[in-house]
């Protein structure tokens, strides 16, 4: 992926009759001792990914100097050597000096012109000694005498409060800094002990619950640079993947919770929206279109991506949505009339009589259609007797082909096709970009399941069976 990046203009000004030039460009210094005559990569980090920025030649002591005509964007960038990442930086600052050794990179890093990297590392360093020391203690702890045991435990409860306390006075020092924002990001809530009910029973899902309720405490959506992190995109897509229930109610209140935070910077917001619309557009989770069609509807035919993108693209999302938007799963299905392999009588879906109907659109040109079409036979003679039936569609404009296919595996459930001079409109209805496509209707012909495999239909075939049997017993 290519980064923009906007060129500064030149600005030329006569100041008492001298000619001032506005400064520009970049210039990342960087020595590491210990390497030499090495090619070097200045990488950025932007939504799920890293990307090469720059690259240049060491010299024999260890130098790098990346040098560009642009500027770059503020954001954590990486040193790579060949195809080792050396450390992380924060870019404040279009001029920045670091120098360092291959040896203590982080403890020895002295940086010029980035506060942000400055104070990045000095949090680094702090970190590294006390997990140093930490190890150390908990080596005693593990296997040291009664004596020294007891001694490291205190040690390590101290140095536990000792870091949680320099934290805390770090956060207060430099609230609202670029790395102030990004540790709070990587962080994960500290969830208390659950608390005991009335009869002393704990509430299993306590921790669950809390997690999620806090997961976005202190993250701050106001600061863009986040997203030139590894953290936005892992922090969304966790909350989504993780912590929602994964069926399309739950996941539009968790994506809808994430989107307004997120309005709080156009560019965190401008990420989030068109990451979860790609995600949700290209699932293959049964149902999950739901949520590609609530975006659609609700932020894109909204105007709230009118900056960002053209007419045309909004206009090929809108008619995505609305042709999916009659296909989701809880709504009655769109009704299709087809003329009988006689093309004598017509055939109306919603004349079909049965607690479970399954709309099968298919081809005999199609190799997976071949396949399938004599699996839903053998189900359909396992099944019909238990109120289910199947209205079967032709895909193709000439039937011969498909009256043969018929015939040849004696597909003894309901069969239609358009033909002669009839053609309806069932395509457009069922989006049938390909075939097979297969519908699980209820009786009132509502959606309970589409676009399975025969395999499948069978499976979630007897759930529906068992449930509505139990219901009758009931």
């Amino acid at each position: 992926m290519k980064k923009v990046t906007y060129l500064l203009v030149l600005i030329s000004i006569l100041i008492l009759g001298n000619e001032i030039k506005a400064q520009k460009g970049y210039s990342i210094d960087i020595t590491l001792d210990g390497l030499s005559d090495s090619t070097a990569y200045l990488a950025y980090y932007y939504g799920k990914g890293q990307y090469y920025r720059d690259t240049t030649t060491m010299n024999g002591q260890g130098q790098m100097i990346f040098k560009g005509p642009d500027t770059l964007e503020h954001g954590m960038y990486s040193l790579i050597i060949g195809q080792r990442k050396w450390f992380d930086f924060m870019l404040d600052n279009q001029n920045i000096t670091m120098k360092t050794d291959t040896a203590f990179t982080i403890l020895n890093m002295k940086v010029k012109g980035s506060e942000e990297t400055k104070i990045f590392y000095e949090y680094l360093a702090f970190l590294n000694e006390r997990q140093a020391t930490a190890k150390k203690l908990t080596a005693k702890k593990n296997s040291g005498t009664e004596r020294e045991k007891k001694d490291a435990d205190v040690a390590l409860k101290n140095l536990d409060a000792e870091v949680k306390a320099y934290i805390a006075n770090f956060h207060a020092k430099h609230k609202g800094s670029f790395t102030s924002n990004f540790i709070y990001a990587v962080e994960y809530p500290n969830v208390p002990d659950p608390p005991k009910n009335a009869d002393g029973t704990i509430d299993s899902s306590f921790t669950f619950r809390y997690f999620k309720a806090h997961y976005f405490d202190n993250y701050d959506f106001t600061d863009g640079r986040l997203l030139r992190t590894t953290t936005f995109h892992d922090k969304i897509v966790f909350y989504v993947n993780k912590l929602t229930v994964p069926e399309p109610d739950s996941l539009i209140i968790s994506v809808d919770y994430i989107l307004s935070n997120a309005k709080q910077n156009p560019d965190l917001f401008k990420y989030a929206l068109t990451h979860f619309t790609s995600y949700f557009e290209r699932s293959e989770n049964m149902g999950m279109d739901a949520v590609f069609v609530h975006l659609a509807k609700n932020y894109f035919m909204k105007g709230e991506a009118k900056e960002w993108f053209t007419d045309k693209q909004l206009e090929k999302l809108s008619e995505r949505a609305n042709a999916l938007d009659p296909l989701l799963i809880g709504k009655k299905a769109p009704n299709i009339v087809v003329k009988d392999t006689a093309q004598k009588e017509f055939l109306e879906l919603y004349s079909v009589d049965a607690d479970f109907t399954v709309v099968y659109i298919w081809s005999p040109e199609c190799g997976h259609c071949k396949t399938s079409t004599p699996k839903l036979k053998t189900l359909y003679d396992k099944v019909n007797d238990k109120g289910v039936e199947v209205f079967a569609v032709g895909n193709e404009f000439e039937n011969e082909e498909w009256i043969k296919f018929i015939r040849k595996h004696d597909l003894n459930f309901i069969n239609g096709s358009d033909g002669e001079s009839f053609q309806s409109n069932f395509r457009t209805l069922y989006d049938v970009y390909s075939t097979p496509q297969t519908y699980l209707l209820d009786k009132d012909k509502k959606i309970l399941s589409k676009k399975m495999s025969i395999e499948s239909l069978e499976n979630i075939l007897e759930y529906f069976i068992e449930e509505r049997d139990n219901a009758n017993k009931k």
